[in-house]
């Protein structure tokens, strides 16, 4: 990401690629390609590609495309606007100029607030700043703007983000002599080094770690620490990285007592700092340690003269703390018995110490320890609470999935239940109308027998009759007579009407006029609704209803000695309503039916239609009702 350019740039780790021919040409040729086809964006972004690779090889070529491509580059977006900033901020920084670096780094800083840029950016700003204020000796700016990273990092931050952070950290409290504190950092920072691929943050914190180690007194860790990531820096050709693992690593064998192979290093160191600038960090680390080993050697003057060298740089760029450099030089000028030089630079070095200030430093950090502290155990209880309100979620979408389920279960057994149910209700009806249908064509085939049969062989009987002696026949011919009229009531009474050419009203109205009742019985019939309606009614129900009250009013008139029967027919906005009130007396149950053929052919028949029928006493009459609704 063109962003991490700057999570490195003052800790010196440049984002860039290996130095190879094709990589440099490739870009190039975008550039051009850019050029020719004039889009203002595609020549800023390939600027910034070519600002990514040249810094911390040649600040001058970083210099030039960062120019050229902030002239292309559109204001309002972040990218790559913002990218070109940081990389312009390294070239000077690989220079050495520290000064020009922390003022490209407010201007960045700035433009990220504005353009509301990503987290991310403004904490490697952040951290950035607070260590280009460090390497100028401004500790109260640097812990500012540490503070003000922390913050940030705090709502949003990676773990590139946390490292730099924290590394960062860790060298401002090994350069203030609090080493434990450092080497808690540094080993925090390697912890969230290993949670990301970015080898250039990985390598950052295991040199600062190898460093603060081996400062710390324990330099065989430190080593071990150090050599893989030495080797990792060669392989990818970053020789800013090799002379700075060189450097920690020197110091390790020198406290080893391992001379030959501190002879061995710093060959090596000298062949790869001479690929660097001579204001470059990791160049002026380097003769740092070089000359602290010189001095340790006796060779005092070359000591001295490489600590003059320093003093000279100090303006663009400070490695070292400006009491240390005087009060190392006051003893190199001590062991050449040169009292008036080493008094007077001990005098510098205890002035430049600024105790009072020094102490406000040391309260100033004690406090952000304690802040830090506090922040991260924030920040650890957020991550547990969020572990747990995942589980919770977790488990919540399992409790829901299984009331789905068991839902679902519950709706297929009810719809099963229910479907079965439907189901022998249908065959139950289909039975019922197949017994009905089976017994209506009985009652058809005995009607046509005895119309077909015994009328006319009666008519015959009547016919010869009629050749009986006078006075002999008339008798014989009337009893013959009124045999036939019954026979053929019965088939009449068997065959049912046609609904076709009748309504249910008048078939039952003319069965009820020629039904022969007792004497004392007095039978009545009446209706509801106009003829318009009654002729909607469908045939079937219209039949099987004539049926129901042909059985039920013949059950009336053999068994309850009544003296008045009532027939009422209604049929009213679908709903069919037949009633039949006796004053008659049973000896059953009024809820009940007195059992038979007939009357299990009635509720055979009230199960066909759907309907239902109720028996119940009124003003001591006994009704039964049969309604059924028509679709």
């Amino acid at each position: 990401m063109k962003h991490r350019l700057l999570s490195c740039l003052l800790c010196l780790m440049p984002l860039c690629m290996a130095a190879q021919d094709d990589e440099l040409r490739a870009l190039r040729e975008g550039l051009e390609a850019a050029e020719r086809a004039g889009n203002r964006d595609s020549i800023a972004t390939a600027c910034a590609y070519l600002t990514a690779y040249y810094a911390y090889r040649d600040a001058d070529s970083t210099l030039y495309y960062g120019r050229k491509g902030l002239e292309h580059a559109r204001r309002d977006q972040v990218d790559p606007y913002l990218p070109l900033l940081i990389n312009y901020a390294t070239a000077y920084t690989a220079s050495g100029d520290m000064r020009e670096a922390v003022l490209h780094l407010l201007r960045a800083y700035r433009e990220a607030v504005r353009l509301q840029a990503p987290a991310e950016y403004k904490v490697a700003l952040l951290t950035s700043l607070g260590v280009g204020y460090r390497r100028r000796e401004m500790l109260d700016s640097a812990l500012y703007y540490y503070n003000e990273a922390l913050g940030v990092l705090e709502k949003d931050g990676s773990y590139e983000d946390r490292t730099h952070l924290l590394a960062s950290i860790a060298v401002l409290y090994a350069n203030t002599f609090r080493l434990d504190e450092a080497e808690d950092y540094a080993r925090r920072a390697v912890e969230a080094s290993a949670m990301t691929d970015d080898i250039d943050m990985v390598f950052y914190a295991v040199t600062t770690a190898g460093a603060i180690l081996q400062r710390n007194g324990k330099a065989e860790e430190a080593a071990t620490m150090l050599r893989p990531a030495i080797r990792k820096a060669r392989s990818q050709q970053k020789p800013m990285f090799v002379l700075k693992g060189m450097v920690y690593l020197i110091d390790c064998f020198s406290a080893l007592g391992q001379m030959d192979s501190v002879a061995r290093y710093m060959a090596l160191a000298e062949e790869v700092k001479r690929q660097l600038p001579e204001n470059a960090t990791e160049v002026l680390g380097y003769e740092e340690n070089r000359y602290r080993l010189l001095s340790r050697m006796g060779r005092y003057r070359e000591s001295l003269a490489v600590q003059r060298h320093l003093l000279v740089l100090r303006d663009v760029n400070a490695q070292t703390p400006i009491d240390r450099l005087y009060c190392d030089m006051a003893r190199n000028y001590e062991g050449l018995e040169d009292g008036m030089h080493a008094a007077e630079y001990y005098r510098k070095a205890y002035e430049a110490a600024d105790s009072l200030h020094q102490a406000q430093v040391n309260a100033d950090l004690s406090e952000w320890s304690v802040k830090y502290e506090t922040k991260e155990k924030e920040l650890e209880i957020a991550r547990l609470t969020q572990e747990q309100l995942r589980q919770e979620a977790r488990a919540l979408r399992w409790a829901v999935v299984a009331a789905v389920a068991l839902f679902a279960l519950l709706c297929g057994m009810l719809y099963y239940f229910l479907r079965r149910k439907r189901v022998r209700k249908e065959e139950e009806l289909r039975l019922a109308q197949r017994y009905i249908d089976g017994m209506e064509r009985e009652r058809s085939r005995l009607a046509r027998e005895l119309h077909d049969g015994v009328c006319n062989d009666l008519l015959g009987i009547g016919m010869q009759m009629q050749c009986l002696q006078p006075g002999e026949e008339g008798k014989m011919i009337q009893m013959v007579e009124r045999v036939r009229e019954d026979v053929r009531h019965i088939s009449h009474e068997l065959m049912p009407p046609k609904f076709r050419h009748v309504t249910l009203p008048e078939a039952v109205g003319d069965y009820v006029a020629r039904l022969s009742v007792p004497s004392s019985m007095r039978l009545s019939c009446a209706q509801e609704g106009d003829g318009g309606a009654w002729q909607r009614l469908p045939e079937q129900v219209a039949y099987e209803a004539y049926r129901i009250v042909q059985e039920l009013l013949s059950n009336i008139v053999r068994h309850s000695g009544a003296a008045h029967v009532e027939v009422c027919l209604s049929f009213k906005e679908g709903l069919l309503e037949l009633s039949l009130a006796d004053d008659g007396v049973w000896k059953e149950d009024a809820s009940a039916l007195p059992g038979g053929i007939g009357l299990d052919t009635v509720e055979e028949r009230v199960k066909a239609l759907g309907g239902a029928l109720s028996v119940a006493e009124e003003g001591g009459l006994r009704v039964r009702t049969l309604t059924v609704t028509c679709r």
